[in-house]
């Protein structure tokens, strides 16, 4: 009799790939994906519906072109992201953990910067000067990986001067009733290419004294209503400052927890306009606000965003005030907590 035969298998590696149910499918469906530069097809979990995810496993070498993935679906499971990360269209970057020799080298000191790593590249933004923050800009670069490489800059993100507003509101602003540039995303060529800004008004502000009533109002809201969730959506303009197009939306999601306290904020997402296109770099560019504002680049860039006369100061968000708000191109929405999922499901799908 011959000796018996070995056979030996080779443990399959497997990388989860999450997709997302398309708009037009539904449960049972068999769509196809692509992983690893491979296509292949899977079939859709019964119980799912459009715009919700789902995890399947497909081999680290790539899945055979066109070849059904049976059995590949990975049971739920339960996931909390709590680390502060950026999404650029379907890029996903999350913050870099500085080192020691990170935070002692002086040469930083003055320009401190904040790093986001993704898969293929990285976000850096980079403020010029601490020491003057007014005048010195935020700059925002992506990153090629390699060694020796060096960022590329895509923009600026500067405070208006005066040089950028209408005439009359610099020598006479008493007076002045019109637009009024409040932030500006400036191209590597040095022109503007989109802005943030406020339609000031005559006696628009006569009603802020009504804001001493917020305490009341918010707590009506959180003890009699079931709105507790604001959307808020705020205008971004074109390099024309007496131009009403906008091109994008910065759309904030903020969560009331206790009246007496500061709404959380849980996302910043911004939007291109229907009908609007937005390139890549202009996109980073403008991640480049939400991501000073997030409250997760605070050590990094103390000096330049709390000094009095800071960014922080310059940069115009929610402050749940409609007059200022309203002021500012900023629209607000009370939600309840259904509202709110079904209008995040709803802009998901696809």
């Amino acid at each position: 009799k011959g000796s018996p035969q070995s056979i030996i298998k080779m443990a399959t590696k497997y990388t989860r790939v999450s997709l997302r149910v398309p708009g037009w499918a539904k449960g049972g469906m068999i769509i196809e994906a692509s992983a690893a530069g491979k296509k292949f097809k899977v079939q859709i979990p019964e119980h799912l519906h459009p715009g919700q995810y789902f995890t399947v496993r497909v081999p680290s070498g790539g899945a055979e072109d066109g070849k059904e993935l049976k059995h590949s679906v990975v049971s739920p499971e339960v996931t909390f992201n709590l680390e502060p990360n950026i999404f650029v269209g379907n890029d996903k970057f999350f913050k870099e953990v500085k080192s020691c020799g990170d935070w002692c080298d002086l040469s930083t000191c003055c320009c401190p910067y904040v790093k986001f790593s993704g898969k293929d590249k990285s976000i850096v933004l980079t403020h010029k000067c601490c020491c003057l923050p007014c005048c010195c800009p935020f700059e925002a670069s992506s990153l090629e990986p390699g060694a020796g490489k060096k960022p590329k800059v895509v923009g600026t993100l500067q405070p208006a001067g005066c040089f950028d507003q209408n005439c009359t509101a610099v020598f006479c602003p008493c007076c002045y009733t019109g637009p009024k540039m409040q932030a500006k995303f400036v191209g590597t060529d040095g022109d503007i290419k989109y802005m943030l800004k406020s339609h000031i008004k005559c006696c628009q502000y006569l009603c802020v004294c009504l804001a001493f009533c917020s305490p009341c109002f918010r707590c009506v809201r959180f003890c009699c209503t079931d709105t507790q969730y604001t959307k808020y959506e705020q205008n971004v303009y074109g390099n024309d400052l007496n131009d009403e197009t906008v091109y994008a939306k910065v759309i904030y999601t903020d969560r009331m927890i206790c009246p007496c306290i500061p709404d959380e904020r849980v996302q910043i997402r911004i939007e291109p306009l229907e009908g609007k296109t937005i390139s890549e770099e202009d996109l980073i560019l403008l991640s480049s606000f939400p991501t000073l504002i997030s409250g997760y680049t605070t050590c990094e860039f103390a000096l330049p965003l709390g000094l009095p006369g800071g960014y922080l100061s310059a940069l115009p968000t929610p402050c749940g005030i409609a007059q200022v708000d309203d002021a500012n191109n900023i629209q607000s929405q009370h939600l309840t907590i259904q509202e709110s999922l079904q209008s995040r499901r709803a802009e998901d799908m696809f």
